[in-house]
């Protein structure tokens, strides 16, 4: 019987301890952690260790309304005893984020494991299979683009000159040059060529137009939630 049939058992954890880099981790009904990765810990706690981070929740980590996105889906997965996978950006970068139901009967308790790979590049491994994006997202040196700005990156990655983003946008190519230079200054690029190749690195080309458009609206609804707070 495969995990994904029968469920993360507590014997499982250990290959995954040992995988370099890997980021995964478990939680229990509640949503507390209970188990770790080293490297899950230098993106979730800032550094933490793994102790520091055991009984932590997901709003310990990120920002509520981006928090209730993934319990959701979390909870999905430990009331279906399903599995689902989707897109996100985690600190700038195209990841695919996969949560698998714990086994009840080895831990005593429902649960979900989670386990984030890279997905930066378009992968052939991953044809054929429809995965959907999660609109909230982990940003860091995205985090002071404004909504248009992250509209105009994802096109410049794309490939598209000043004047096509300007068509697609309905703007001026003035304000679309005045939007790729407040870019550069927060990203700290000095050309168009480094730009894409920033972009690139991280996967944000790989996001379909439709899927950035979800990434941009969850990017607002999040800014504007963490406003009435």
């Amino acid at each position: 019987m495969d995990i994904e049939s029968r469920g993360i058992r507590p014997d499982d954890f250990w290959v995954f301890a040992q995988v370099p880099g890997i980021i995964a981790v478990a939680r229990d009904a509640d949503l507390r952690v209970i188990w770790c990765t080293a490297s899950y810990c230098r993106i979730a706690g800032d550094h933490a260790t793994v102790e520091q981070m055991i009984g932590t929740r997901v709003a310990d980590v990120v920002p509520a309304d981006a928090a209730k996105d993934r319990e959701r889906v979390h909870r999905e997965v430990m009331e279906h005893n399903v599995v689902r996978s989707h897109f996100r950006l985690m600190d700038d970068t195209r990841v695919i984020s996969t949560v698998f139901p714990l086994d009840e009967q080895a831990f005593g308790h429902k649960g979900v494991f989670i386990l984030v790979q890279d997905a930066s590049v378009h992968s052939k491994f991953l044809e054929g299979y429809e995965i959907p994006v999660m609109p909230s997202s982990n940003l860091y040196k995205l985090e002071p683009l404004t909504v248009r700005e992250f509209e105009v990156l994802h096109l410049v990655a794309g490939g598209l000159s000043t004047r096509q983003i300007a068509d697609r946008l309905n703007r001026a190519e003035k304000t679309v040059e005045h939007h790729i230079n407040s870019i550069h200054t927060k990203l700290e690029t000095t050309s168009r060529a480094q730009l894409v190749r920033w972009a690139s690195e991280r996967g944000i080309q790989s996001f379909s137009d439709d899927e950035w458009s979800e990434l941009v609206s969850g990017v607002h609804r999040l800014r504007r939630g963490m406003t009435r707070v």
